[in-house]
């Protein structure tokens, strides 16, 4: 399984990276060029099974190398690599029949004959790399690796500045804990994509999808601690599956899935404060990102969905100058969300939230009876947990429907804390119980999140006003809309949280 730490730098900064103080500490080996031919079939079979292949040519050694997917987190690949040394400049899927399964599609296409004779070469990397080897601390050992060079296809190049730190021996950690001395020297961001996504890129137009939360998965028998760690790497999947996109910019629902991972996340670690508190700051950063993605979902929701039902009575054509005023501020935004994933400030959050996880940091503050405390049983704190935000919820919505704007985001926001806890802890109770809980809840939710979209809207729409007189019309219409919508769904509100104040907690 390779490990690996990829950062992006300023070819501008490189001869100050090479001067950083961690790396005086290393041992370095002589400069060497490094040239990659990536193979794959015509209709990119290779690629279609998530993998690469390729042949790298190290002065007279020639070394086959097929990488499968694997998981990608704050700049971290892991994922199974396949290395053999191979006669000639092609390679020889035969030699990968022993390591790779028979049953899995890879597998399957590498025993197949016309698949290998229908192997080119599809693009070539050309990287000199400078590799510094690293004893951080002496049972961690690390290899830092300087690449400048060039991804090139028939169908145009790209220039490679990178850094990648490979985790040669020792625990995972290491590589964010030697990432984070490295940025005190040099400005750096996590990158998101490797040579291969970089090559493959050139040769189709691929947009990264926006990635759900998966489903936690917690054992009966798991601790306080166990728990909070699944949730976290859970909450932090989701996070780092829509980093690509937000980057990209081109599917709003990856700014959205992002900021909901955010979101999950935060709401986690309030939920374990009292027994796992996170260090002095967190928070303000988790904050900071969230905002940043915010206002780029606020614009994109009334450009689409909101201004799409105002305009079902005939007036598309007087809300039309207003949509297209909200969509160039959503494009704004969304710039600006790309701008923050890839700033040295979200670099470093990430780097020490990973480490802080990985290394469970917390208990260095702890006491011997508080951490006594988080090896108790999860399942007795889950039911806790979810009965303290069931009680809030019902005290904060009481005549939900008559509250006022403020009252009923309280109560909207203790909702979707509740929500997540449930989910987070969903393994442990009653899949009946779970199942007929959430439905309700989620029927709650849809209502007061279409409530909440029509006040942001309303804020939005008084700012937007101001470009022009069309777009003040329009926007005035929109308004007296979605208030109008707002008033007429008053016993709707009423029914479904009648229904959820009925219901206990899953056990």
């Amino acid at each position: 399984m390779e490990q690996e730490l990829k950062l992006q730098i300023a070819p501008e900064d490189v001869d100050r990276l090479r001067q950083a103080p961690l790396l005086a500490h290393g041992r370095a080996a002589p400069p060497r060029l490094l040239t990659s031919t990536y193979f794959d079939t015509p209709d990119l079979a290779i690629h279609g099974c998530k993998a690469s292949l390729r042949v790298r040519a190290d002065g007279e050694r020639r070394i086959q190398t097929l990488k499968l997917e694997g998981v990608a987190a704050a700049g971290v690949f892991n994922r199974d690599e396949f290395e053999m040394p191979v006669e000639g400049d092609v390679p020889d899927l035969t030699l990968l029949q022993d390591a790779i399964p028979v049953g899995t599609d890879c597998g399957r296409l590498i025993r197949d004959q016309a698949i290998a004779a229908q192997l080119a070469p599809v693009f070539v990397t050309r990287i000199n790399r400078t590799a510094i080897t690293l004893h951080v601390p002496p049972e961690d050992e690390i290899e830092v690796a300087l690449d400048e060079g060039t991804v090139d296809a028939q169908t145009g190049s790209m220039p490679v500045v990178a850094v990648e730190l490979e985790l040669k021996q020792g625990k995972p950690q290491a590589l964010h804990t030697a990432a984070l001395e490295l940025l005190k020297s040099v400005p750096l961001l996590i990158d998101h994509r490797s040579k291969a996504d970089v090559g493959y890129g050139l040769l189709v137009d691929e947009h990264a999808e926006a990635i759900k939360a998966k489903p936690v998965r917690l054992g009966k028998g798991d601790s306080i601690e166990d728990a909070f760690c699944a949730i976290l790497h859970n909450c932090l999947e989701q996070v780092h599956a829509n980093e690509r996109g937000v980057v990209s910019g081109h599917d709003p629902s990856c700014v959205h899935q992002m900021r909901v991972g955010l979101r999950r996340l935060r709401s986690a670690l309030d939920l374990f404060a009292k027994v796992i508190p996170a260090w002095s700051g967190l928070d303000e950063e988790l904050r900071w990102i969230a905002a940043e993605l915010g206002a780029a979902r606020d614009w994109e929701v009334l450009a689409g969905a909101t201004l799409e039902h105002a305009g079902t009575d005939g007036n598309a054509d007087e809300l039309e100058p207003v949509r297209q005023a909200c969509t160039q501020n959503a494009v704004q935004n969304r710039k600006r969300a790309a701008a923050a994933v890839e700033s040295v400030r979200y670099t470093r959050l990430v780097l020490e939230l990973t480490r802080w996880l990985e290394s469970k940091q917390w208990r260095d503050a702890m006491t011997e009876e508080q951490r006594a405390a988080i090896d108790g049983p999860a399942r007795q704190f889950a039911a806790d947990v979810l009965d303290t935000r069931h009680r809030k919820l019902i005290k904060r919505g009481r005549k939900l429907a008559d509250l006022d704007d403020h009252r009923r985001h309280r109560a909207r926001i203790a909702a979707k804390k509740v929500r997540y806890a449930t989910e987070f802890f969903a393994s442990l109770s009653s899949r009946q119980a779970v199942r007929h809980y959430v439905a309700a809840l989620t029927a709650l939710q849809d209502d007061l999140g279409w409530r909440n979209d029509a006040v942001v809207a309303d804020h939005l729409l008084r700012t937007v006003s101001r470009k022009s007189k069309e777009v003040a019309v329009g926007a005035a219409f929109a308004r007296g809309y979605l208030a109008s919508r707002v008033a007429a769904d008053h016993q709707a509100l009423k029914r479904v949280w009648k229904r959820f104040k009925r219901l206990s907690p899953p056990r």
